[in-house]
């Protein structure tokens, strides 16, 4: 068979692809140039119903949110859990996390995150090609140490793997899709959690340091290798915790920084994010969450206040947690379920997962 014939590859019609992906990455306004958009929505239902602001108080999946809270576990835990976002996306998660009396933690999150089915791309000529996925995988393995009785310090190594359809070869009529993809080993995230009194409490993180995707394209028409920083945020988050009717309400905020790549190199715009969540625990076994997330701040509300009014967006959550411990016989098992909106309108996100405590 001739080279000619079995090799025409062409980046091809994957917009319906590239549009979901760009909607993720508007998670923030502005931010959709940047590497690593399937890594900025949160992950777990309690930080989803939440609005994303869990970085001073992740219960489960430490080792995503802040890794030093793996210091002050007290218990083993597992957590499962599930994910469907509207245009077919969907995601899926596990986390273990554990204590090293008497100072350490330890935990693993794994992350799937991708689109398993993209139909209806079509090739130059307009006939059809086969059915194609988009996946991401992330894992993140953390360690912490309890410095102090209210100060803990830790470290997580994370490993990101992409990929995506980029385009075809003819093989005399038939199409055959050709993937590219993009591996990270390496990237650090560095974290504190400082308790100045029993109703307040402060986290501290910086992601994705020395963290960059170096894709590996297929197709003759690009360059063998791309190298895509990620952005290295920071981010900042308290949790207070006051009463309401009587009862335990609990008030949670991020605030996320965007200034410098992983490289250390400044981003082009600087922005600042803004997330907001609410927790009231009026009854004993059945807490009420919900929550406002992605609420951008950047230069464009004094220069441009007209661009950026039209592209100011937000999320808006809410869910609960359930604990089923009574109901089955005293084992650990609590049930979060969370729902958001969608940033372009397309739906309504969802997400559910349970976490086992022994």
């Amino acid at each position: 068979m001739e080279k000619s014939l079995l090799r025409k590859t062409r980046i091809f019609h994957i917009l319906p692809a590239l549009a979901v992906l760009v909607a993720c990455a508007q998670a923030q306004t502005g931010l959709g140039i940047y590497g690593g958009a399937h890594l900025r929505e949160p992950v777990g239902a309690t930080a989803f119903s939440l609005g994303g602001a869990q970085t001073a108080s992740p219960r489960y999946l430490c080792s995503w949110w802040n890794p030093a809270l793996l210091a002050g576990l007290r218990q083993k835990s597992v957590a499962l859990g599930v994910g469907y976002r509207p245009l077919g996306r969907t995601e899926g998660y596990v986390g273990f996390e554990f204590s090293v009396p008497p100072r350490v933690g330890l935990g693993l999150s794994v992350l799937y995150r991708g689109i398993p089915v993209i139909k209806g791309l079509v090739d130059e000529q307009e006939y059809p090609l086969d059915e194609c996925a988009f996946e991401t995988f992330s894992f993140k393995v953390g360690i912490a140490y309890l410095i102090r009785r209210n100060l803990f310090a830790g470290l997580n190594l994370s490993v990101l793997y992409q990929s995506l359809p980029t385009g075809f070869e003819d093989l005399q009529g038939a199409s055959n899709i050709i993937y590219s993809s993009a591996t990270e080993i390496g990237g650090l995230d560095l974290g504190l959690y400082y308790v100045p009194s029993k109703k307040l409490c402060y986290g501290l993180v910086v992601k994705n340091l020395l963290g960059s995707f170096k894709w590996e394209f297929t197709d003759a028409n690009f360059s063998p290798i791309y190298e895509d920083a990620l952005p290295a945020t920071v981010t900042l988050g308290q949790q207070l915790s006051a009463s309401l009717l009587g009862w335990p309400f609990i008030w949670s905020t991020d605030i996320i920084a965007y200034v410098l790549d992983s490289r250390f190199t400044s981003l082009d715009r600087n922005h600042i994010v803004i997330n907001n969540g609410f927790e009231w625990q009026r009854w004993e076994l059945f807490f009420v969450r919900a929550g406002i997330r992605d609420i951008a701040l950047n230069s464009d509300m004094f220069r441009h206040s007209g661009a950026y009014a039209d592209h100011f967006t937000c999320v808006a959550s809410a869910g609960f947690r359930l604990d089923l411990s009574t109901a089955l016989k005293g084992r650990g098992v609590v049930l979060n379920y969370a729902f958001a909106t969608d940033k372009i309108g397309a739906g309504l996100e969802q997400q559910l997962d349970f976490v086992f405590s022994f």
